[in-house]
């Protein structure tokens, strides 16, 4: 799956020559994502706890890659009346500043509820990020435990199996986008978003092979270590 996918998105970025073509591959990578999931057997389905209204998840912090923010925002653009966008927007411009304020290593154990919530639901379900996409768990107990606490062990109640299927195709899809040199910096989900949505020029700069977002939008300090892997992500 991982090589199908890193050659179907790199035939689709080699014709990207404007933005709307972009969107086009984006959309192809995550429609793939969730094949890979429709298409993993019933038995393992059958073990996903995660139903509408389940938002503990929803509250920790999301690494992404600049083409999961473009995607999103593309999607909000698309899809919000100009109130809702307003009220996005200054949601996400507190997020910004709140995250700007953490030390070093705070961010990873910070806990709040994601400003795209709305009623307990995604309100960008459809634009939402690849860790998003690929976050299932066998319990949603532990998950709420963990959100209260970070130091109880998530990944206990992760489904292998599904989790290898998805990531499978979401390392895919990131190795095709890096290959041909788009910015790989892991984003401060709602950091990035913010600047993406107040700032038309981040996306040309990208697809320029330029960074997308400023370094106060990165998810760690530049010249400091990551605290996980995008293997680890909730």
């Amino acid at each position: 799956m991982f090589d199908k996918t890193v050659h179907g998105m790199g035939e689709r970025l080699l014709t990207v020559r404007a933005p709307a073509q972009m969107m086009d591959a984006l959309h192809w990578g995550m429609a793939e994502l969730e094949k890979a999931y429709a298409e993993s057997p019933a038995g393992v389905k059958s073990l996903v706890a995660c139903r509408a209204g389940c938002d503990a998840c929803c509250s920790v912090p999301v690494d992404v890659q600049a083409h999961e923010v473009f995607f999103a925002a593309d999607h909000i653009q698309r899809h919000f009346s100009s109130e809702a966008l307003e009220q996005i927007l200054d949601r996400l411009g507190a997020h910004r500043r709140r995250v700007s304020l953490f030390a070093l290593g705070e961010r990873d154990h910070s806990r709040q509820p994601c400003v795209l919530l709305e009623g307990g639901s995604c309100s960008i379900y459809a634009g939402r990020p690849e860790a998003c996409r690929c976050h299932h768990s066998s319990d949603a107990a532990v998950c709420a435990a963990h959100r209260s606490d970070p130091a109880v062990d998530i990944t206990k109640v992760f489904i292998p199996s599904l989790r290898a299927r998805l990531f499978a195709v979401r390392m895919g899809l990131d190795e095709a986008i890096e290959t041909v040199g788009y910015d790989e910096r892991a984003y401060d989900f709602g950091s990035a978003l913010h600047e993406a949505l107040t700032n038309s020029l981040c996306l040309l700069a990208w697809m320029r092979r330029q960074p997308a977002f400023p370094d106060s939008c990165l998810s760690e300090p530049p010249d400091t270590p990551a605290l996980g892997s995008r293997n680890d992500q909730i």
